[in-house]
């Protein structure tokens, strides 16, 4: 047990802990220190983060990528590290005196801190809430004690936590801000494109990481296959755009592409490389694989098929831990499967087809789709500076513990 070894904080402690533990992390603490240092100038940060918030003037005290932790078992390996780590920042904490915490996402390791912090008289803001609506959800009782105030991303998640009594301000999501940044450094797409009376274009989107790229390639191109026999038979157009940012799955997809070309080959399909935005702007219809991707196809308002295809136990132990109904983003923050989610053993083209063609050959629906997914862009991602809004917040708070 530690004892509180500080009743209060004197004026001239100005100094702020700030923690993330991963990439994500260190892309919103820099913004966000950019941000403080405009509202608040005479404080010092310190913590750990990486070359973006250094850059904005965070003195680290350890390299990001040596926290960053892939699974069960990597985290087993870097227990020993991790908790090393841990008490080099308490003790840090005691060396230089702290006005407030800022720990950013990693709730593994930066709730636990959270409670260490507290018992030695410093206050937290936890930016990025953890995904409680997911799983977890009675980790909202130990954040109501332990968090002085917790920053969220999405609109519902702020409306949640108000009702369980935590101090919890819904600033917006940065994906807002980021998107129409990284769109401008994307490569136009100068393939030739049908337009919206003559035919279709389909985004084909199989992820990120090689795991889930060799479980969805096969039913997404099958399910192209199928498209662009079907629009043969309507004398449509069809075109698809398979963007990739991984380069060791580069020569495996190219392949593939090969492959599906010598079965059918008036098959307009076109790899590109780095340009995942731009297909989703272009697109009439995504076939993506669940994660991330599918808040930017959000963004992009732009109607999709989701696919989800994992191990069985993985598939049976996020059965048993999830709360919430829905695998994508996109439909969480719409509150409905406004999109439809396919997974493991229906995850195959003739499933996946019947779908796709339902939306691609019904301009109403499509549009319905639209509608619906603008609604929760709007209502769950707001439209201001999430790194400003943040800022204030936390500026806020400090001027409450300096009276």
């Amino acid at each position: 047990m530690v004892t509180k070894k500080k009743s209060h904080l004197h004026e001239s402690d100005k100094n702020i802990l700030v923690i993330a533990g991963e990439h994500s992390g260190d892309l919103l603490g820099a913004d966000l220190l950019q941000e403080l240092a405009i509202l608040e100038p005479e404080y010092k940060f310190y913590g750990i983060g990486g070359e973006g918030m250094i850059e904005h003037g965070l003195d680290s005290m350890e390299e990001l990528e040596h926290l960053s932790v892939i699974g069960f078992s990597e985290a087993l390996k870097k227990y020993s590290f991790l908790k090393k780590i841990f008490y080099r920042v308490l003790d840090e904490t005691e060396r230089r005196p702290t006005k407030l915490a800022i720990l950013i996402d990693y709730p593994g390791f930066n709730l636990r801190l959270a409670k260490e912090l507290k018992l030695r008289g410093i206050p937290t803001v936890f930016y990025v809430s953890p995904q409680i609506w997911a799983w977890k959800f009675n980790r909202i009782y130990f954040i109501k004690e332990q968090i002085a105030l917790m920053l969220t991303l999405f609109q519902f998640e702020e409306e949640i936590y108000t009702e369980y009594g935590v101090n919890a301000k819904f600033v917006g999501h940065p994906i807002t801000k980021r998107i129409p940044e990284k769109l401008k450094k994307e490569p136009v797409i100068t393939e030739k494109l049908p337009d919206s009376h003559h035919g279709y274009t389909v985004g084909l989107l199989p992820g990120s990481r090689k795991g889930e790229i060799r479980r969805l390639i096969d039913p997404i191109l099958g399910t192209a296959a199928l498209l662009h026999e079907q629009c043969k038979l309507e004398k449509k157009k069809i075109v698809f755009l398979l963007p990739n940012i991984n380069a060791k799955e580069e020569t495996f997809l190219l392949e593939k592409i090969d492959s599906l070309k010598q079965i059918h080959p008036d098959i307009q399909i076109h790899y590109l490389w780095n340009a995942s935005l731009r297909v989703m702007e272009t697109s009439d219809l995504l076939l993506i694989a669940s994660g991330t991707a599918t808040l930017e196809g959000l963004y992009f308002e732009t109607p999709m098929v989701i696919l989800y295809k994992v191990s069985l136990f993985t598939y049976l132990l996020g059965s048993l831990l999830m709360r919430s109904k829905f695998i994508g983003l996109a439909n969480i923050l719409s509150g409905q499967e406004v999109c439809r989610e396919i997974t493991q053993n229906e995850c195959q083209p003739k499933y996946i087809f019947q779908e796709a063609w339902k939306i691609l050959s019904n301009t109403k629906l499509r549009n319905k789709m639209k509608g619906i997914l603008r609604d929760a862009k709007e209502r769950e991602l707001g439209t201001t500076n999430a790194s400003k809004k943040a800022a204030k917040e936390i500026q806020s708070l400090l001027r409450t513990l300096s009276n």
